[in-house]
């Protein structure tokens, strides 16, 4: 226990579904997702093969969707909108993911939660 009186235990992150363990003295790498225990070097490796998957497959998409528009067998007008939102999502996944990572290992901001060190 350290001097200010906050024992050892879990305390929830601001990210839902995710603790993280606090020793007495210092934030560990240890945390629970949905009550599954690993480390936060583990659980970013597995974010970011997800993200990888996800990217790989939004990429077969805009691809996909930009032959259908040269090969001419659907108007532009319709596929238009599927190659912005791809391309719109190609861009914007990288960075959500990266703002879950920080937020897994930062602990909630509330009364009786130590400050990260």
């Amino acid at each position: 226990m350290r001097d200010d009186g906050i024992p050892a235990g879990w305390f929830d992150t601001r990210r839902r579904g995710t603790r993280r363990w606090w020793d007495g003295t210092r934030w560990t790498p240890h945390i629970t997702v949905h009550g599954r225990r690993t480390t936060l070097a583990e659980d970013s490796a597995a974010v970011r093969r997800q993200l990888l998957v996800s990217e790989l497959v939004l990429a077969a998409v805009l691809v996909g969707a930009i032959l259908i528009a040269l090969w001419g067998s659907l108007p532009v007008l319709v596929v238009r909108p599927v190659i912005i939102a791809t391309g719109a999502a190609l861009v914007v996944l990288p960075f959500l993911i990266t703002r879950q990572l920080r937020r897994a290992a930062l602990p909630a901001r509330r009364a009786g939660v130590p400050a990260r060190r």
